[in-house]
């Protein structure tokens, strides 16, 4: 079962070109976008209010969020790992 991906408007303003591509070849995998599916280093964020998920990219982590009635996938943050920290604590 493939799910869509979606990204935020915006979320690649303050992430270098090079980068950026590095990101969004990687957020292709999460066509499959459980931990233990498919590829890519995929964790659960624990004690989120909803269920949320962060996919790690070299320095970066992108979060998101599954519908699974709908088969969407939303990305509604990238930030470098040390950004992450400051903003969602260790994860």
């Amino acid at each position: 079962m493939n799910f869509d991906v979606l990204v935020l408007p915006g979320l690649f303003k303050d992430i270098p070109p090079d980068r950026e591509v590095q990101i969004k070849k990687a957020l292709k995998k999460l066509k499959e976008p459980y931990p233990g599916r498919g590829e890519g280093k995929k964790k659960e964020i624990k004690g989120a209010d909803d269920t949320a998920y962060r996919l790690r990219i070299g320095e970066y982590r992108a979060f998101y969020r599954i519908d699974k009635e709908e088969l969407n996938v939303y990305i509604f943050d990238i930030l470098t790992a040390d950004q992450a920290h400051k903003k969602y604590g260790r994860l």
